[in-house]
């Protein structure tokens, strides 16, 4: 999916609290050099547009207006309990997280797998970070609308 589709989806299901807003690529690199990673340039162009945040329920780990990004927190949490260095938390589900293979960049690109709190590495869940959005953002309104029409407005 491409980023105007993403974007319209933002314009569409987000207000001005979703994210936490633009950061400069000064930003960027705290996060890279504090996880000792190369990040992907399609996660890049949302930290940098968006900061932190998300639609429909789903949240994005990023830049919020801490001193330490979310993203490098999570993640830092997450390799003291065994995950795997290469790996970037950017959604905490509870039971897993969703996150950056870094070690698999190619091209500017790597996949986003989960990860459990057992330690087990998903499968590689999307081929890269727009595949992951979209899918993530497009379930969350889908199911909006379902507990709309089902009298449920929790999401609301």
């Amino acid at each position: 999916m491409s980023q105007e589709k993403i974007l319209s989806m933002i314009q569409q299901y987000g207000n001005n609290r979703s994210f936490t807003g633009p950061v400069d690529d000064s930003r960027i690199k705290q996060i890279e050099n504090m996880l000792e990673v190369t990040l992907p340039d399609d996660y890049k162009w949302f930290v940098r547009n968006f900061g932190h945040g998300g639609i429909a329920g789903v949240e994005i780990l990023g830049i919020a207006k801490t001193e330490i990004p979310t993203c490098v927190k999570s993640t830092q949490t997450y390799r003291e309990e065994g995950l795997p260095h290469s790996l970037v938390v950017i959604e905490n589900c509870d039971e897993w997280v969703y996150c950056l293979d870094t070690s698999k960049l190619v091209n500017g690109e790597c996949p986003v797998i989960d990860w459990d709190f057992l330690g087990n590495a998903g499968i590689q869940t999307y081929k890269n970070f727009y595949e992951f959005l979209s899918d993530r953002f497009s379930d969350a309104v889908e199911n909006l609308y379902d507990d709309e029409t089902n009298g449920s407005y929790d999401y609301l």
